[in-house]
């Protein structure tokens, strides 16, 4: 479970507050979409909340333990082991095939060798089992974000955090990026988190927080709503 406790972020001198005071839980399981216009704090939020970025101030809590009160070593090997990222642009490595970029995270611990067959399952469940061998430049642009997700599947996280994960791709193959992310979250151990401009992706969560001017404005539950804050 996730929970944000009065969460803020400014930037620049004089301060500019993006987010301001959002207190918000994530259950396990979750298939979360978090919307709002441009500029209203959407990547900013999922940036605070996946430990890419650090908050001004407030608390974020994975399973009970404040990310706060960890040391960067023990906050490094939290992020490796239970969460995993897909971005906009897929950045997958040039120079190595799809087998190998899945591989990348498991290869930083020492896991590769172990996870082999894992990262060839993935590619199965992506649809990619006859590509294994091709490099980035050999795959179209749909196919290369699924590389990614099975890349950011490999470790088993716990917790996956996409921002903009079909921003790249045409209608077809956003459609099957969101299939294969929302299909990640059925055995109830993983949850995704996701920002979206698309209101048909958005409409396939089962948990919305939407964002307006860096505050909540809308956060539903499956028609359990609670109030704006």
């Amino acid at each position: 479970m996730i929970k944000a406790v009065d969460l803020k972020k400014s930037f620049n001198n004089p301060p500019l507050e993006i987010l301001h005071g959002l207190n918000f839980q994530i259950n396990d399981g979750s298939f979360v979409s978090v919307t709002g216009r441009s500029g209203s704090g959407k990547s900013t939020l999922l940036y605070c909340i996946s430990t890419l970025d650090a908050p001004t101030s407030g608390q974020v809590f994975f399973d009970g333990q404040e990310l706060g009160e960890m040391s960067s070593e023990d906050l490094h090997e939290f992020r490796n082991q239970k969460m995993g990222f897909i971005f906009q642009f897929h950045y997958l490595l040039p120079e190595l095939n799809s087998l190998e970029n899945v591989l990348m995270p498991a290869r930083k611990t020492g896991r590769h060798l172990e996870k082999t067959e894992r990262a060839k399952e993935l590619l199965k469940i992506v649809g990619l089992e006859q590509k294994l061998d091709r490099l980035p430049r050999e795959l179209s642009g749909g196919e290369q974000q699924r590389v990614a997700i099975a890349r950011s599947l490999i470790m088993n996280p716990k917790y996956l955090f996409a921002d903009e994960p079909t921003g790249n791709l045409d209608s077809a193959n956003g459609e099957l990026v969101m299939e294969i992310l929302k299909s990640i979250t059925r055995d109830g151990k993983t949850s995704v988190i996701y920002v979206t401009h698309d209101p048909d992706f958005a409409a396939m969560a089962d948990h919305s927080i939407q964002l307006a001017d860096g505050r909540i404005i809308l956060d539903e539950i499956r028609g359990q709503t609670t109030p704006p804050r």
